[in-house]
């Protein structure tokens, strides 16, 4: 039930980030609820786990804000939102994977396009991707989980 929640949510915010640049609030609100409601029915991680994937994104939140939002915040508060559902190790496995996922696709782009370094690439799609991939492996019999 979460990978579906998941995915509908990263699926839904991907295509709004790739098409629009921006995440809608009310969606991350709605399934934040959402998350929200399957810890307490089944309480899959601890309340610090929890709260610590929280963190995660209250973390990429304050860099958003220094960094003059080089990582947006919507990106932030869906990984506030991930949190819920995944606890603070996935959380942390899904942003740096993501993180290096982007960084692979923006420097092909950049020595394909010539284009500068600072060039937006919406960041959702490697989330969502990233995501696919933990899921696949955790399906494998992988470690994540």
């Amino acid at each position: 039930m979460e990978a579906l929640g998941l995915v509908c949510l990263y699926g839904i915010t991907a295509f709004d980030d790739y098409r629009t640049k921006h995440i809608k609030l009310m969606e991350l609100i709605i399934f934040a609820v959402i998350g929200i409601c399957f810890d307490i029915v089944y309480t899959k991680y601890a309340l610090t786990s929890i709260l610590g994937g929280v963190g995660v994104g209250v973390a990429m939140y304050i860099f958003s804000i220094i960094s003059k939002e080089k990582i947006g915040k919507g990106d932030a508060l869906l990984v506030m939102v991930t949190g819920l559902y995944l606890g603070f190790m996935n959380t942390v496995v899904l942003v740096w994977l993501s993180s290096v996922l982007a960084a692979l696709v923006g420097l092909v782009l950049i020595r394909k396009y010539d284009n500068k370094a600072d060039k937006e690439m919406p960041f959702v799609p490697f989330i969502l991707l990233a995501y696919l991939i933990m899921f696949t492996v955790n399906s494998l019999g992988g470690c994540i989980g």
